[in-house]
């Protein structure tokens, strides 16, 4: 009886891991693409002060 408690606990940690790798790649992926070309909210700061550009 103890052997399949085992197995299930195994399944679990599988379970937990590949959610784990994948909300990690699915960040990789969110903050590595190029939003800049999409921006619709330019904000630079510089020695003239702040500025805002809305596209």
């Amino acid at each position: 009886m103890a052997s399949s408690n085992t197995n299930g606990n195994g399944f679990l940690y599988f379970l937990v891991g590949a959610l784990f790798v994948g909300v990690i790649g699915f960040g990789i992926y969110y903050f590595t693409q190029d939003n800049s070309a999409n921006a619709d909210l330019e904000i630079s700061v510089g020695d003239d002060g702040i500025k805002v550009d809305g596209n």
